[in-house]
């Protein structure tokens, strides 16, 4: 007889367990579409879609950068537009201050009506400063990097820029910033030219000088990376890798752990010659060539790309180690600097004596400069090759000389040298040659002769033709520039006379040169016509109040025609600052839009669709209540039931 089918008997314990795990699946479907509904987020864990959450991730990543970008740029905009503003303001007040100078320059205005134009001078000069300190958002608008305190106050007497010259950038994108700010001395015009820095220090090195200092034979810097040395006699082949090294030291020691190891007796080192060069020493009978390897540039950067022959020591070019504050003064120039006597600064009624006693670092000599309390700031020039002396106090005449010695020629900054242009001379204006001989000199002994300082352009030319044409008269007389700094001076042999400087064909050089007087017998100290005074717009307003107050016309017109140039330059930096907000639109509209786009794929991603949320968490419910009621049915069968 055949078994018949049927379902297997189920014991209790299995239904129970079937049963709490169905509720339980249940009850956490249930659970999520209600958290999916509360949150309005479609994933709740990453492991629900790895694909989707890693998606999710990176994007609201990129949102964050982008609102923080955005937020960077709305607030330079914001700031532009201040800047903007400010320079309107500046504007306005140069109007006014051309239109007094126009209006007193001719000669039928009185020197009292003059006076009361200068009070108004002053009036606009007090303007110009409230708006170079203006604030935006607690900041100083115009203080470069340094925005917690006034670029600019009268403490020594006139206005004086103690603001910082930085640039202040905003990231705008990923690895890309903008420059937003314009400060003092820019919109201002307060560096236009700057004292010193008439020395090119040439920088030795030394095996703790580090790479970055370097400017390479090419000027563009030292990038390192692989060479390759070929030497014969005997005939060797070896490189040297470069990459990472730090300092001088490190490059001679992997040339000469290369060579070694190559079984070469070729070494590296500084050229003892000059301080500035790198030398490959090698032998009798030994001929080396460096080679670049690939497309790299190292050996040319090293100023050590060449051959020689045998025997012979490769001697590199220059590398142009720049100034650093770290820098040793010893350092700057071969057999070092000794800057023994000091220097003599006076800037208008301040003066000081400034001594390097214990410097041994340019960081230490800025210190002492800085530290003088005369209204400069000495710092590293941009090039990175001399000592640059700002005048940080408006219409004020700045010399540096020397203080018996020689420190000031030295370090390049006394005021004047050979290579300062004449026309900087007498506040810019220069000197003014005629046609033929410009002055005469007559020594203690009467022996006289003339120059022509026809084409002269430099300070340097004008004593070349003094010192040739006294030699060529014999007069022994001397041209050189003072000991104070700003002038010239001239020295001649003893007599019963005295030297003597004057005019010829109705020319004004000798006094344009300040030296159109009478001096003793070996000596004739010229008038510091050279001192350096800021540029810009104070300066050339305190010419105009100064010309008012001395009822000067010449004074009025010139300071009026500086004042129109610097209406020009205004206008420039307002056209800067226009070109720079414009840029900073530009980037927020695209930033902006790049948020909206990304907001709206994360919302994709992200948020959950209602409507299929409802009708999930509807389903969930039903499954719930149904496997509640199967069990609760199934549970209640008795014994009977079940042997049925």
């Amino acid at each position: 007889m055949a078994a018949t089918g049927g379902i297997s008997r189920v014991s209790q314990s299995l239904q129970t367990f079937t049963l709490l795990r169905q509720l339980q699946q249940n009850s956490v479907r249930l659970f999520e579409e209600q958290q999916r509904l509360s949150s309005g987020e479609q994933l709740l864990t990453v492991s629900e879609d790895p694909i989707a959450g890693a998606k999710l991730t990176r994007l609201e990543q990129s949102l964050r950068g982008q609102e923080q970008i955005l937020g960077n740029l709305r607030h330079a905009d914001a700031q532009l537009a201040a800047a903007d503003s400010a320079l309107a303001d500046i504007s306005d007040l140069l109007i006014e201050a051309a239109r007094i100078a126009s209006e007193q320059a001719g000669s039928l205005q009185s020197a009292d009506e003059r006076a009361s134009m200068a009070v108004v001078v002053d009036g606009l000069i007090d303007q110009l400063l409230n708006v170079g300190n203006r604030q935006f958002q607690g900041s100083y608008l115009f203080g470069g990097r340094e925005v917690d305190s006034a670029p600019l106050n009268t403490l020594l007497g006139r206005v004086t820029n103690l603001g910082d010259n930085g640039e202040r950038r905003t990231l705008v994108e990923r690895d890309t910033t903008l420059a937003f700010n314009v400060n003092a001395a820019e919109i201002f015009d307060l560096r236009e030219s700057v004292a010193g820095a008439t020395v090119d220090f040439d920088v030795q090195l030394s095996t703790q000088t580090r790479v970055s200092e370097l400017a390479g034979a090419t000027l563009a810097g030292v990038r390192l990376g692989p060479i390759e040395i070929t030497q014969a006699g005997p005939a060797l082949n070896f490189m040297v890798d470069f990459t990472g090294a730090e300092t001088v030291g490190d490059l001679i020691a992997r040339f000469n752990d290369a060579a070694a190891t190559a079984g070469s007796t070729l070494t590296l080192g500084i050229n003892p010659a000059d301080g500035a060069t790198l030398r490959i020493t090698s032998g009798p009978g030994i001929s080396v060539t460096v080679s670049e390897v690939g497309s790299g540039t190292t050996a040319t950067d090293l100023g050590i790309r060449q051959s020689v022959g045998a025997g012979v020591d490769l001697v590199g070019d220059n590398l142009h180690r720049l100034v650093a504050l770290t820098t040793q003064i010893g350092d700057l120039a071969a057999g070092g600097l000794s800057l023994t006597s000091g220097v003599q600064i006076k800037n208008g009624s301040l003066s000081a004596t400034v001594s390097f006693a214990g410097a041994t670092t340019v960081q230490d000599v800025l210190n002492a400069l800085n530290g003088a309390g005369v209204g400069i700031r000495a710092s590293i020039d941009p090039t990175g090759n001399g000592i640059e002396i700002e005048n940080l106090i408006a219409g004020s005449p700045l010399l540096i000389g020397e203080n018996g010695g020689t420190d000031a020629a030295q370090l390049g900054i006394k005021t004047l040298d050979g290579t300062a242009p004449l026309s900087r001379l007498n506040g810019g204006l220069g000197i003014h040659p005629v046609s033929g001989n410009d002055i005469r000199i007559t020594n203690a002994n009467g022996v006289s002769f003339e120059v022509d300082l026809s084409g002269a352009q430099t300070v340097g030319d004008a004593l070349n033709r003094i010192n040739s044409a006294s030699a060529a008269a014999g007069a022994g007389v001397a041209a050189a520039i003072n000991q104070a700094g700003g002038g010239i001076e001239l020295t001649g042999p003893a007599g019963p006379g005295a030297l003597v400087v004057e005019s010829v064909n109705l020319s004004a050089v000798a006094g344009e040169l300040g030296l159109l007087k009478t001096g003793t017998a070996t000596l004739l100290e010229g008038d510091n016509v050279g001192a350096f005074v800021q540029s810009g717009v104070f300066s050339a307003l305190y010419r105009l109040r100064d010309g008012l107050l001395a009822d000067d016309s010449i004074d009025i017109t010139e300071a009026g025609a500086a004042v129109q140039a610097l209406q020009r330059h205004v206008a420039g930096m307002a056209g800067q600052v226009g070109g720079r907000a414009r840029a900073m639109q530009a980037r927020l509209t695209q930033t902006e839009d790049a948020v909206t786009a990304t907001t709206i794929l994360l919302s994709e991603l992200r948020d959950v669709d209602f409507t299929e949320a409802v009708t999930k968490f509807q389903q969930a419910q039903t499954a719930l209540q149904a496997a509640l009621l199967a069990g609760s049915q199934n549970q209640n069968l008795s014994l009977l039931d079940f042997l049925r």
